[in-house]
């Protein structure tokens, strides 16, 4: 039998006659098919016949018409099918007509669920509103698992996805019983007389509609507390010429920090032990929380510059953190071990995404390896406090250039400009650095940018509050945290396009909780119970 394959959006469905079969959402499978069919008195089936297929397609939509016979068995029947797939759902639509009498058990349509949603959490809802929480039975259920049905919800590999009826009461039947390898939805119930007697020109019209939500749950359960969030205003300070393009000279680094209110977290960047030292007096020590200092050119901390920093700092009465590691990417901490020094308070590494590739998938793959590397940072430094930052977007220096730097490479390239996806890769970092151990996280200058300046500021001031655990979404992230008033989840999508999703608490039933409707990039917050 001809078929050909239909894509539109995030939605793929194969035509294979008159039934759509294989239905995806994001390539994942969801449901084996949809279609009408027309049963007989005796359950016989009248064979369909495709008389026509029209399409129409505009960036809001792909719909297919079919004009469709039914005959056979003694009797015919005609009807239109129409297949309308959105961006947020797949509709099907069915009108049929007697073209004489005919006595039939069923006319209408049928969803076909897959076998493997055996064991899977469903929720009914009946035409009245009220809901039942069941699920796909895993044995071969004789009788019907579901009835009184006008709409069901169930999650499946991060999503979550709702069928709606209108036309008729459906219920679903077990088709393993025939060996066949599907679930069977449809109408009209068992319960009714049947068969029913249409006259020539009857109608029969129904209607289903497939939805699709990420599906997001947040458990009760602790992963973590909010780290210390801050952003660079200083930078590293360095008397190196070529240090960094983003360090400032040291003459400016006491200016510079005078208005600022909050405690710092220096980090020096010197040639020698000197130069280290000269740098230590000209910081306003009694406002700086962490000190930590590097080496010019091989960007973690020395040993000896370490020391005389120590020493020097001591001699002024320095009553903070003396933090080692690295200042540049988790590669020279992993490689050079050593520079975790055990005297040392905390350890440091920075982060960018942006080392070997600028594409917007690239940069977005390296939030999960973000966790790897703090956890692999914590294990060098035997569960030391973690300190990682700064991260930023854009790298802020060429950590394996093999000589100075030009004097464009010295010039900042200046704050990234206003963008939500600044905001979004910002929640999914702070999402997968928020680990036991990870004490502060600093976001370079992204705290200079709308909305990521305010997503900060918001989530800055949870500080140590508990960080619950999500269900993973890969285009979704969301970060649950625990407030004196419920759990305040911060969503946001990292995708480029319009996202729908379903967040829901631990306790809720498949198909409920709160959903969200997020335009490409978009950040938001919801509270939970």
């Amino acid at each position: 039998m001809d078929s050909n394959t239909l894509f539109f959006g995030p939605w793929s469905a194969t035509l294979r006659g008159e039934e759509l079969v294989d239905i995806r959402h994001h390539g994942s499978p969801v449901l084996r098919g949809l279609r009408a069919v027309v049963r007989n008195h005796n359950w016989l089936t009248l064979t369909p016949t495709v008389l026509s297929a029209r399409t129409s397609e505009s960036p809001g939509f792909l719909e297919l018409v079919l004009d469709l016979g039914w005959g056979g068995l003694g009797a015919r029947y005609a009807g239109e099918v129409t297949f309308r797939f959105e961006p947020d759902g797949l509709a099907v639509a069915f009108r049929g007509t007697a073209m004489e009498d005919f006595s039939s058990n069923r006319i209408g349509l049928v969803v076909l669920h897959r076998p493997d949603d055996a064991g899977t959490a469903v929720t009914v809802t009946a035409p009245d509103g009220g809901t039942t929480v069941s699920v796909f039975p895993e044995r071969i259920s004789p009788h019907q698992p579901f009835r009184d049905i006008a709409a069901m919800s169930w999650e499946r590999e991060g999503m979550s996805y709702r069928l709606d009826f209108e036309g008729d009461v459906f219920e679903t039947e077990d088709q393993r019983n025939w060996t066949d390898a599907s679930f069977k939805t449809y109408s009209t119930p068992l319960s009714k007389p049947f068969p029913v007697r249409y006259r020539a020109g009857d109608e029969v019209r129904q209607s289903i509609r497939l939805s699709a939500r990420h599906s997001v749950r947040v458990l009760d359960e602790v992963t973590g507390q909010v780290p210390e969030l801050g952003a660079t205003i200083l930078a590293e300070i360095s008397s190196s010429p070529s240090a960094a393009s983003c360090t400032v000279p040291a003459s400016s680094a006491a200016e510079r920090a005078a208005p600022l209110k909050q405690p710092l977290d220096a980090r020096i960047v010197a040639d020698s032990a000197d130069d280290a030292v000269g740098l230590v007096r000209q910081l306003p020590l009694d406002r700086v929380r962490r000190l930590g200092v590097y080496g010019a050119g091989t960007h973690v901390t020395e040993k000896e510059l370490w020391v005389a920093v120590a020493e020097e700092a001591a001699k002024l009465g320095f009553q903070g953190e003396l933090m080692a590691g690295a200042r540049s990417h988790f590669t020279e901490l992993n490689r050079n071990p050593g520079s975790a020094l055990p005297e040392a308070a905390g350890i440091t590494y920075s982060i960018t995404p942006q080392m070997h590739a600028v594409e917007t998938e690239a940069v977005l793959e390296t939030l999960p390896m973000q966790r790897l590397t703090a956890e692999e940072a914590l294990r060098i430094g035997n569960g030391r406090p973690l300190h990682v930052g700064p991260i930023t977007l854009a790298p802020r220096f060429n950590a394996v250039s093999t000589e100075p730097p030009t004097a464009a490479e010295l010039t900042p390239g200046g704050a990234p400009e206003p963008s939500p996806f600044a905001a979004a890769w910002l929640l999914g970092s702070i999402a997968a650095l928020s680990i036991p151990g990870v004490a502060s996280l600093n976001y370079g200058d992204l705290a200079e940018v709308e909305p990521a300046r305010q997503l900060l500021q918001q989530l800055a001031v949870l500080h140590s509050c508990d960080v619950l655990k999500a269900t993973r979404s890969t285009e979704i992230a969301v970060y649950p945290v625990r407030t004196g008033d419920g759990t305040r989840c911060f969503v946001a999508n990292l995708t480029p396009r319009a996202a729908v999703v379903r967040l829901s608490g631990s306790g809720d039933s498949p198909g409920a909780g709160r959903d969200l409707e997020l335009s490409a990039w978009q950040t938001a917050t919801v509270q939970l119970p």
